[in-house]
């Protein structure tokens, strides 16, 4: 039996011998291809003043397009801290998060976050953070949707 990260003999043979002519890149490994209309989004979103509260949503991207994944968050933070930031699909003031991460971030340095979530079709995505701070701290953030 193989060990975690070998490749049977067989499953060289299957893959060697598989046709690949009709198939691209992004439909074998399942990667969306980045386009002219692969929208990004960027801003400053605070989190709030009172520790371990959310600050307000701030949008990033109006409307996605169609078949769109996030793809990955880059994040830097004004000052050194930890922080939880959440992104989130809806209309203002209904925004529902679909992905949340932790940032472990260090000012002046940018964080890249990688995720892999499909988003609804032309959906409005926000960003919003919360840190132990007891004052309001600003991340600059940016999304690459793909």
């Amino acid at each position: 039996m193989p060990r975690f990260g070998h490749v049977s003999a067989a499953d060289v043979w299957a893959a060697g011998t598989r046709t690949l002519t009709d198939l691209s890149a992004e439909e074998i490994f399942d990667l969306p291809a980045l386009d002219a209309f692969a929208p990004s989004g960027q801003g400053y979103v605070e989190s709030a003043a009172p520790a371990d509260q959310f600050g307000a949503w701030v949008e990033l991207v109006a409307d996605v397009g169609a078949g769109k994944r996030l793809i990955e968050l880059s994040v830097r933070p004004d000052s050194s801290t930890a922080a939880e930031i959440e992104i989130g699909e809806g209309a203002s003031g209904s925004e529902v998060a679909i992905a949340r991460s932790q940032a472990m971030t260090q000012a002046g340095h940018t964080q890249r976050i990688q995720f892999w979530k499909s988003l609804t079709d032309n959906a409005r995505l926000a960003a919003r953070a919360r840190d132990a701070e007891a004052t309001a701290k600003a991340y600059y953030m940016m999304l690459v949707i793909g």
